[in-house]
């Protein structure tokens, strides 16, 4: 997703106005300590409450609450479109 639809411009242009990206980093350990890892893996579980990779969740930076997750499904032709479903009302439920 990252290398290829965010790069997107209808995607790129609509995540630039709605979206503050954070990544945890959960599937490989390359560049973290044991303990770092364990914290990923423990904010994957309360955030996502699952151990999918990619797995996308939105939150509201206001109440912390999450708004909405996002899974990959489909082709990989599906998911500029699906991603920008998304995105739009993740950005509507925020009230954006």
């Amino acid at each position: 997703m990252e290398d290829s639809v965010f790069l997107e411009q209808a995607v790129a242009s609509l995540m630039k106005r709605h979206i503050v990206e954070a990544r945890l980093h959960t599937d490989s350990q390359k560049t973290l300590t044991d303990e770092q890892f364990a914290k990923n893996r423990e904010v994957q579980d309360r955030v996502a409450g699952v151990k999918t990779n990619p797995y996308f969740v939105v939150v509201d930076p206001n109440t912390g609450k999450k708004l909405g997750e996002f899974a990959l499904s489909g082709g990989f032709g599906s998911w500029p479109g699906k991603w920008v479903k998304f995105i739009e009302r993740m950005a509507k439920k925020a009230g954006r």
